[in-house]
């Protein structure tokens, strides 16, 4: 079946909705609506590790890549921007803050997030996932009530090789990231696992710098131990 698909983001030049709507446009995907919202969250300090995709080409706002890929779209907050037309899309989210509860239980929101779920959950997942020694990957997964949990659509491990360094290991968990959102629409409607986090376990914060510090460290144990 297809369905229409709809993206949840920032209203501003942001690489990981770059890279989706690119791909959903090499895909062939016509339907395709952008919802974009201020983005009003700001870092409290910048990373001592970055390992996110930085916007270091000269990306267009979603704007301005919608009119250049023949797609819809609104500006403004989602609960008014995203009418009842889009009841049965399939959304994928590329950028926002906390979802209201409302909007969330009316919408099949999908997130690809940088970790194995339940195990690595919240912010920071990759680093935290070499800290511990937990397994990396990336999980497709429908929002609902728990955090970085619920209902998986697809989960992949990442392995790092021999010779892969910390920053070529997150590239590749990045590149998975899209690659799994966009392929999520086509397994909306496949048979999904439910995987509810144990009571009381660890949502991860932001890495603090203590710890940062001796990342690079880990991550040569990591290789070790793998």
């Amino acid at each position: 079946m297809a369905y229409k698909i709809a993206v949840l983001t920032y209203n501003v030049p942001h690489r990981k909705t770059y890279d989706t709507l690119c791909l959903l446009k090499a895909k062939g995907y016509e339907d395709v609506a952008v919802f974009g919202q201020k983005m009003t969250y700001v870092k409290k300090r910048q990373p001592l590790i970055a390992h996110r995709p930085e916007l270091n080409m000269d990306i267009p706002d979603a704007k301005t890549l919608c009119k250049n890929f023949g797609y819809g779209y609104s500006e403004g907050d989602f609960g008014e921007t995203v009418t009842e037309k889009y009841d049965d899309a399939v959304f994928l989210l590329c950028g926002a803050g906390l979802l209201p509860e409302s909007f969330v239980a009316g919408h099949r929101i999908i997130n690809a997030h940088p970790g194995i779920i339940p195990a690595a959950r919240g912010l920071d997942a990759y680093k935290w996932s070499i800290w511990y020694g937990l397994p990396v990957g990336v999980t497709t997964h429908i929002i609902g009530e728990y955090v970085d949990a619920g209902e998986v659509i697809e989960q992949r491990r990442i392995y790092a090789g021999p010779y892969d360094t910390f920053h070529s290991l997150a590239r590749r968990i990045y590149e998975n990231e899209i690659d799994m959102l966009v392929g999520a629409v086509d397994k909306i409607d496949d048979e999904h696992i439910m995987m509810i986090p144990p009571e009381g376990s660890e949502i991860f914060k932001r890495m603090p710098e203590e710890i940062e510090r001796q990342l690079l460290g880990k991550f040569e144990e990591y290789k070790k131990n793998i």
